[in-house]
């Protein structure tokens, strides 16, 4: 911090500065992360509504009532899509999808130590395709997890599901859609495991619940996976994806009011005021609240029916341009709005850094021993405009990568990998270190420009060593530098 303070014009070019190697959020080129609804004036007026609130405190909503009629209208409008009989659901808002599976998590954790005592070692059952989330809300409330492999089409093995199950499950968990590649976990049969065996059944549709909702309206085929299963305890949906609010914005939805309970944390044992936390944030600004409520309010349900039958229709197109390639493949049957796509012809992770010269951001998914690597695409209104251009810049990086093929780091570091298997080398910081320099991270954890030898580098690292090196490279990114 200056001695002496700063101009709103030099703080303005200084935060500027700041994001010039930023990409850009705008225009559908990011195919990930960000999702632009197309709408021009949207931002302004979701901005508007942050600008208005930001200063409420949510830590007490007895003080702040606005923030309490907004969070209430957010959650029936949300709750309606998921039921007809919505008036009995219960719900929260949230700051994003994390928060919100680590909620359910804590309340089926909770529910169970009341109503089935005699689990001390609670276990919640997920398929490899769940989101990371419910590993960092495992990892936080200290439960073990269950992963169960997917079946044909990359979704959970039902089967699977069931031979897992011991006196210690006290949760179940199917997506719609899954992250990875797009596709709705078998939830009608999940439902009916749950039921079976009374156990909590939480649908992860952070990503694709919204939409599949209207999908269904405007009558495309979706599979059931909301409240008119009876089995299913909760569910959570993000509204910062494609309800188009900003950043943060999710809602976690409950069966109804005596599950939500087991959420909420309260203190009144302290020195000062009596604590009630809805969520797992304390102090919390009303900015997100407010201008995630002007979003619902200004697209309207209309507004979200016309922008997703033209998603629909994007999406439609794209798949069949995917079809007519003959380098690459799409993995299972898209449900939402995700696509991910492989190739056996050329190299994946060249593509991406390729393309990205090019000025597009696409996802790499780096795999691992038993799943292949692939691209993700998160499609939004705005791609409708840009796929064309999209599928000729990507046809003309294929030719690239094809007529200039990258050298592969597998046997480079296979003697590493050898070793580490063979009890020679041992996982330690020396050989963190060894591997990153390998693939041109500094020291420092600069990342370098190019992409591909890191992304196939933790395609080939068992899981336990690539998660010690993102630990590394993290810790030395986040320094703090001299005043």
């Amino acid at each position: 911090m200056k001695e002496q303070q700063m101009s709103k014009t030099e703080i303005l070019q200084q935060l500027t500065s700041f994001q010039q190697n930023d990409l850009n959020t705008k225009g559908g080129k990011v195919w990930a992360y960000v999702y632009d609804s197309g709408l021009v004036e949207l931002d302004t007026i979701a901005m508007e509504a942050y600008k208005m609130f930001a200063n409420h405190n949510g830590l007490d909503f007895s003080v702040f009532p606005s923030l309490l009629k907004m969070e209430n209208d957010i959650v029936a409008e949300t709750a309606s899509l998921f039921s007809d009989g919505y008036e009995t659901l219960a719900g929260t808002f949230t700051s994003g999808g994390t928060e919100s599976i680590i909620l359910a998590v804590k309340a089926a954790r909770d529910y169970a130590r009341v109503h089935k005592p005699s689990i001390k070692n609670p276990e919640i059952i997920l398929p490899e395709t769940a989101h990371a989330a419910f590993h960092k809300a495992a990892h936080y409330l200290d439960i073990k997890m269950v992963i169960v492999p997917i079946g044909e089409g990359f979704k959970v093995d039902v089967e699977a599901v069931k031979s897992h199950i011991t006196e210690n499950t006290i949760m179940l968990v199917g997506s719609s859609v899954n992250y990875s590649h797009g596709v709705s976990d078998p939830i009608e049969a999940l439902n009916e495991i749950a039921l079976k065996h009374d156990v909590w059944l939480h649908i992860d549709g952070c990503i694709g619940g919204f939409l599949m909702a209207y999908f269904r309206e405007l009558g495309h085929e979706v599979p059931k996976f909301d409240f008119s299963l009876p089995g299913v305890s909760s569910l959570s949906v993000d509204l910062h994806k494609y309800a188009f609010a900003p950043k943060g914005a999710s809602v976690i939805l409950y069966r109804n009011k005596d599950l939500r309970k087991y959420q909420f944390y309260t203190c009144t044992n302290w020195t000062g005021y009596p604590v009630i936390n809805t969520t797992i944030q304390s102090t919390k600004s009303g900015g997100p609240l407010a201008a995630c409520w002007a979003t619902l309010h200004y697209i309207g349900k209309q507004g979200y029916r016309d922008i997703f039958e033209k998603m629909y229709q994007t999406k439609n197109k794209m798949l069949q341009k995917f079809e007519e390639m003959d380098d690459i493949y799409v993995l299972g049957k898209p449900e939402a709005s995700l696509i991910s796509f492989a190739s056996k012809t050329i190299d994946i992770f060249q593509l991406a850094d390729l393309m990205r010269k090019k000025g597009w951001y696409i996802q790499v998914q780096p795999g691992n021993e038993k799943l292949e690597p692939t691209i993700h695409l998160t499609l939004t209104p705005v791609s409708e405009n840009i796929a064309d251009n999209f599928f000729e810049q990507l046809n003309i990086a294929i030719n690239e990568a094809k007529e200039n093929p990258r050298t592969s780091l597998v046997n480079k570091i296979e003697p590493l990998l050898a070793g580490l298997k063979e009890g020679e080398f041992s996982v330690n910081p020396e050989t963190i270190q060894s591997l990153l320099q390998m693939v041109g991270i500094s020291e420092t954890g600069m990342l370098p420009d190019e992409m591909a030898d890191i992304n196939e580098l933790l395609h080939l690292l068992p899981s336990e060593i690539s998660s010690e090196a993102f630990l590394y490279i993290t810790n030395e990114l986040f320094t703090i530098e001299s005043a």
